[in-house]
């Protein structure tokens, strides 16, 4: 996992791409009215659909803000983890306008859980 972590630093441009992409799927998918829910886990399932959406958004985001200064770095996780949960109370904001669909701030709440356990992943693997 060190070789890709290195290989998505090394080509910024492709990380930024993958990024843009991933967050081009979440409006996409946010953007579908009446998701079906599995009936067992009709409470489970979008409280784990969250946070494993947002944690490889934060994850995402964390190797692709990079710095070489070794006192940023820390400033780089908070930057992700700011990035996917503005990016996440907006398509929260979004899901407004969708038929079937609401806010919920306990939707926003589970997605900022999610970039920062992505975030930490980022450091653990590295």
């Amino acid at each position: 996992m060190n070789y890709v972590i290195y290989w998505l630093e090394k080509n910024s441009k492709v990380t930024w791409g993958i990024t843009l992409m991933y967050m081009l799927i979440i409006f996409f998918l946010s953007s579908i009215p009446y998701p079906p829910q599995p009936l067992p886990l009709k409470f489970y399932a979008p409280v784990i659909e969250h946070i494993i959406e947002y944690a490889i958004l934060g994850f995402l985001l964390s190797v692709a803000i990079k710095t070489k200064n070794e006192k940023m770095q820390r400033w780089t996780i908070f930057w992700a983890i700011m990035i996917a949960t503005i990016y996440g109370i907006t398509d929260e904001i979004h899901q407004l306008f969708v038929p079937g669909r609401t806010a919920s701030v306990l939707d926003a709440f589970l997605d900022c859980v999610g970039a920062i356990l992505g975030s930490l992943l980022k450091i653990l693997l590295k």
